[in-house]
């Protein structure tokens, strides 16, 4: 019988509080494993606004069934170099056990554990896919541009030209990046969801939904690239054209503080008051709940690879509505689970107006049909099995010594 594959994940964090790529390596990582796949997870004690001290570091844990080690990190005092923890402890713990695994899976890259994992991989010959997490996007590069393009050009080029392929979410993701000529394959694989039997509750009102409070979900980590300001200002301008309709925005997320006091100040002065309700972060249960009672999600971000709340969304019958730079808002579209438009106030107030009394029947239905048809895990784990099982034996095949030349 042929050993599984062993698999290991690098990510620079998994809290929540850093969004949906988080959560996507800890779904993808429990879908592997129930293939048969030894999937497990290399990370920090990063939570997403200093450290978890709560997490064990340094040995094995597991993690709602996923084998998982975790690293103290260390941030330097520079501002500008926060995000590019140090983690010596992962260094070492690399060193010894990179070659016990088939495969590295790396998401992120500008960050110490994902690029340190890329560059001993290379000089191991250990091979590695990385999952951008859409950071070489045109709207993230621009963030901080200065420094990003002085470690691609210097660092991340050739850990990323070391790879064995990209993962990329979507189209829209591999397509804004070709422009910088990387020469790996591309990988287009969507992220996954969690599929349940829980039904959007919303939908089991009745057919009269004109004279009911329409709710809008806005579920994302609270930072500028989603774009919550402009969903503010939308949503004062269908106040002024539309006074008589009946709504409310429940926001659930969080971020940095200043940005979230800013964020509040902003609804109270349009206001917006009485219709948003600020939730912090939700998960489990909660989150679900949220999904399911919610008519419609909005998410009209600068900048998004995928969107794994949009997915989570659609599986509970939930439409999304997009802005174009949500890289699976083609996807919705073509399936009529949703909305896309532009994010300018404007044109997102004209939409939000076109929402109020919520989604047909026939869009509810379109949601859950996109996320069982296309979105489930179990496919896509499938498909990133049969990936991995490819690169690892084209890797074994190409460092296999050639035979010797007759006499």
């Amino acid at each position: 019988m042929k050993p599984p594959l062993r698999v290991l994940h690098v990510i620079p964090s998994i809290s929540p509080l850093r969004g949906g790529p988080s959560k996507a390596v800890l779904d993808m990582v429990a879908a592997l494993r129930q293939r048969g796949v030894d999937a497990s997870i290399l990370t920090t004690n990063d939570d997403g606004r200093g450290v978890d001290a709560s997490l064990p570091t340094g040995k094995w844990i597991d993690r709602q069934g996923i084998p998982l080690i975790a690293f103290p990190r260390w941030s330097p005092p520079v501002h500008a170099l926060r995000e590019f923890a140090f983690s010596p402890g992962l260094v070492r713990w690399l060193k010894v056990h990179l070659h016990d695994y088939d495969l590295l899976h790396v998401h992120a890259i500008f960050s110490f554990p994902s690029t340190w994992a890329m560059r001993e991989a290379r000089h191991a010959g250990v091979p590695y896919l990385v999952r951008t997490i859409g950071q070489l996007s045109p709207w993230s590069l621009a963030q901080s541009r200065s420094r990003k393009i002085w470690m691609l050009r210097l660092i991340e080029e050739r850990n990323l030209n070391g790879a064995a392929a990209l993962h990329f979410t979507a189209g829209a993701e591999r397509d804004e990046v070709a422009a910088l000529g990387l020469l790996p394959p591309a990988l287009v694989l969507p992220l996954g969801v969690q599929l349940n039997n829980q039904t959007n509750r919303r939908a089991q009102v009745g057919s009269d939904l004109t004279d009911r409070t329409t709710r809008f979900l806005f579920l994302s980590r609270l930072h500028p690239k989603k774009q919550l300001d402009r969903l503010l200002e939308a949503l004062a301008l269908l106040n002024q054209q539309r006074p008589d309709a009946s709504w409310e925005l429940r926001i659930a997320g969080r971020g940095e503080p200043g940005y979230e006091r800013q964020l509040h100040g902003q609804a109270e002065s349009l206001g917006l008051g009485q219709r948003c309700l600020w939730l912090g972060q939700v998960e489990g249960e909660g989150k679900d709940k949220e999904l399911a009672d919610a008519d419609w999600l909005v998410l009209p971000s600068a900048a998004e690879n995928f969107g794994i709340a949009v997915a989570e969304a659609l599986a509970a019958g939930t439409p999304a509505i997009l802005s174009p730079e949500v890289a699976v808002s083609e996807l919705v579209a073509t399936a009529g689970a949703g909305l896309v438009c532009a994010s300018t106030p404007p044109e997102l107030a004209c939409t939000l107006a076109q929402a109020i009394g919520g989604p047909s029947p026939a869009t509810r239905l379109a949601a859950r049909s996109l996320a069982e048809q296309r979105l489930a895990w179990p496919a896509i784990a499938s498909a990133l099995e049969t990936h991995y099982a490819d690169i690892v034996k084209a890797n074994r095949r190409n460092a296999a010594p050639s035979a010797p030349s007759p006499p």
